[in-house]
């Protein structure tokens, strides 16, 4: 496909209301193709995609395992713009995605809006910040990221640096409530 066409392409599936029915489109297409199209898609068209629900969570998930298959780089973009402090964290039958936060060594970017999620929260979900904290606590003790929490702590300003800490070490020593 040449790049012409994977615009339109692109375009064609971006114009779908559903997440499913792009992730079913893509799946149409040549692994390669439909990863420079994933690989394209800017921060906006995600974040429609991902956080715009319309209780789909479910195929949102699939589609998050989708991308996983076909682009690192797509997916760890995606998992960053879904944790969204306004939408909270995405829900479904497959916490795939979540198991892959606490299960292996994740990109600098996507532990900072982890702990960006984290510290950020004003609405205290407590399912939310459960979860995220089972991220945290595994990249500190799977994977001796700690150094990397405080530098993010120490880069706060004063006045949040306190609240980061409490928050954080509290994550850190609590048992994580779920099994991802």
């Amino acid at each position: 496909m040449n790049n012409k066409e994977l615009i339109k392409k692109k375009n064609q599936l971006l114009n779908e209301d559903w997440t499913e029915d792009l992730h079913h489109g893509l799946q149409k297409l040549e692994p390669e193709c439909a990863k420079q199209i994933v690989e394209s898609m800017d921060d906006s068209e995600i974040y429609s995609k991902i956080n715009i629900r319309h209780c789909q969570e479910d195929y949102i998930a699939d589609y998050l395992d989708y991308l996983w298959e076909i682009s690192k780089l797509a997916y760890w973009k995606n998992v960053i713009i879904s944790l969204d402090v306004e939408v909270g964290i995405l829900w479904s039958d497959n916490m795939s995605y979540f198991e892959r936060l606490c299960n292996n060594i994740i990109p600098d970017d996507v532990l900072k809006a982890v702990f960006d999620f984290a510290i950020d929260s004003e609405k205290d979900s407590h399912q939310d910040l459960d979860a995220i904290g089972c991220v945290i606590k595994a990249q500190v003790e799977k994977f001796g990221r700690m150094d990397i929490i405080k530098k993010y702590i120490s880069d706060l300003n004063n006045d949040v640096q306190d609240f980061a800490n409490k928050r954080v070490f509290s994550m850190i020593n609590q048992t994580c409530k779920y099994t991802f």
